[in-house]
């Protein structure tokens, strides 16, 4: 996901008490040149946040935009936080990611390539493998005979998802250098600033963007199958 800023929204519409972008410009993910989208309304939402879709003036292929709305208060002038899904972004960083299984890469690239063949059935198929290859990685021989809905709800005895968090604290601790630069107290050069956007961007996605996806994306199928 990537952050789109408010100087790159070019006009809006209303939503409610909202404000919500209608027309932005940004890099597309897809021909990555710096293109117009028209975003239609998608009718779902809830109060995490929406999806939007809209086509790239240059290219003209379609692309999703989640749009933010769980940090808003009604009593303010906020504005809604827009990211658009970079479809090029999430396998680059599966395929250059050394923790990640080589067999979960393999498999997850055929379930992308099934879906760019527009091949439904094989998608799907193919998603069963990656949430086992998933698990197998995680729970290795406990996976075996049990359900998928079992393997995911124990998942959490054994991944340590509030590690990141521990580590944040550790960083920002009273006694560490980067408190200091949070603090002014200590000189910082153009690459640590370049981390310090980077730091930002993960705590961002993790707390907020890929938490809200999840749930959008359960919505959204919930309502297709109803």
């Amino acid at each position: 996901m990537r952050r789109i800023w408010p100087g790159s929204i070019l006009s809006y519409s209303q939503y409610g008490h909202l404000k919500i972008p209608k027309e932005l410009k940004c890099k597309c993910p897809h021909c990555s040149k710096n293109a117009q989208f028209n975003l239609k309304a998608d009718s779902h939402a809830n109060r995490i946040g929406m999806f939007s879709k809209g086509n790239c003036s240059e290219c003209k292929s379609l692309t999703s935009f989640v749009i933010m709305l769980s940090h808003l208060n009604e009593a303010t002038n906020d504005e809604v936080k827009v990211y658009i899904y970079d479809h090029k972004m999430p396998f680059e960083q599966v395929e250059n990611e050394a923790k990640i299984p080589g067999d979960l890469v393999r498999v997850y690239r055929s379930a992308l390539n099934a879906h760019q063949l527009q091949d439904p059935f094989a998608t799907a198929v193919l998603t069963k493998r990656v949430f086992e290859s998933v698990m197998k990685s995680f729970l290795g021989e406990k996976a075996k005979g049990q359900a998928l809905s079992t393997q995911v709800e124990s998942l959490s005895k054994h991944l340590d998802l509030t590690k990141p968090l521990v580590t944040l604290s550790q960083l920002i601790r009273p006694d560490s250098h980067f408190h200091q630069i949070l603090e002014l107290d200590r000189d910082l050069d153009e690459d640590m600033a370049t981390l310090m956007i980077e730091l930002l961007d993960g705590i961002i996605e993790y707390l907020y963007i890929l938490p809200s996806k999840i749930e959008l994306t359960h919505d959204k199928i919930q309502q297709k199958l109803s």
